[in-house]
């Protein structure tokens, strides 16, 4: 019996109950620190995305997996909730990839502590010390107040959810110093996911952990489009490379998603349809902002 299974028999075993595990990935925001088109810019690639519109209009990155569990909290995630209709009230698990404030925007947890929250609304926010700093820095250091619980994620060391079904274990990014930046690796029976955040060519522990634990989806950083260019994030013939490892591996073959995200403007930006047709021959498909990207198996194409 596989892992994620055993988990959930032994929650039962434990007279836990499990909320559903979610089925899917919403890809709240595909867009990078300046969000796109940049809101200042004028370069004739911005000027091409304001006229076509459509999936090339890009909140800042984020994701949301059900109602309970959200990765990442940057600016657009007021406008994300208004846009997609969510509840943010329901969260349980926010896990945040690192500080940078394209990724977190303390000010809303803040806002948690003059709202009327629902009874247990409790929730929980992982991340690095610098990022749980930046959020304690804003509410004053009163958690409390604000029912919120800060987790320190570090690499390597798993954070069960037994009521979601899931375990997810954060891995080292390579972005930020002296800040560990993150990925998180979610196991749920019957799949797993790889939200790699912002970062450059993966750490070896990371490497390591990966073997064989065979993808169902990875979001993986695109910042430089069609640059081969590895200066704190990823452009897509890195991401071909890191590809072919992960196939090598044993954490990737042909059912794998592979979704780029966090698309900036710049020399390799592309409007979204190029990008399709650009990354289709390479086993890949552009994020964009509303995306579903299913999961569990039988969940439909992803539209």
């Amino acid at each position: 019996m596989k892992k994620s299974a055993l988990f959930v028999t032994a929650l039962l075993a434990a007279g836990i109950a499990a909320a559903e595990t979610p089925s899917e990935l919403l890809v709240l925001g595909s867009g990078g620190s300046e969000g796109m088109p940049s809101p200042y810019c004028v370069c004739d690639f911005c000027r091409k995305a304001r006229e076509a519109g459509g999936k090339n209009n890009r909140f800042r990155t984020a994701f949301q997996l059900g109602e309970r569990i959200r990765i990442d909290w940057g600016p657009d995630a007021l406008a994300q909730t208004f846009r997609f209709k969510l509840e943010p009230w329901k969260l349980r698990h926010v896990f945040i990839t690192h500080s940078h404030e394209d990724h977190l925007f303390p000010m809303d947890f803040w806002v948690r502590g003059v709202s009327q929250l629902p009874e247990g609304g409790r929730m929980n926010v992982y991340g690095s010390r610098e990022t749980l700093d930046a959020i304690g820095r804003m509410i004053g250091g009163d958690w409390e107040k604000n029912r919120l619980t800060p987790v320190t994620a570090e690499p390597g060391k798993p954070i069960e959810l037994p009521e979601e079904g899931l375990t997810v274990t954060p891995l080292a990014a390579n972005h930020t110093y002296p800040e560990q930046s993150l990925m998180y690796a979610f196991e749920a029976p019957g799949w797993k996911l790889l939200i790699t955040g912002d970062t450059d060519m993966f750490p070896e522990s990371s490497w390591k952990f990966l073997e064989n634990f065979k993808l169902t989806a990875m979001t993986v950083d695109a910042t430089w489009g069609m640059e081969d260019r590895r200066e704190s994030h990823l452009g897509i013939p890195n991401i071909v490379e890191i590809a072919g490892r992960l196939r090598a591996v044993g954490a990737a073959d042909g059912r794998t998603r592979i979704v780029p995200v966090h698309f900036a403007h710049g020399r390799g930006a592309r409007l979204h349809d190029e990008f399709e047709r650009l990354l289709k021959p390479l086993g890949m498909e552009p994020a964009w902002d509303g995306m579903r990207i299913p999961l569990a198996a039988g969940d439909g194409d992803g539209e």
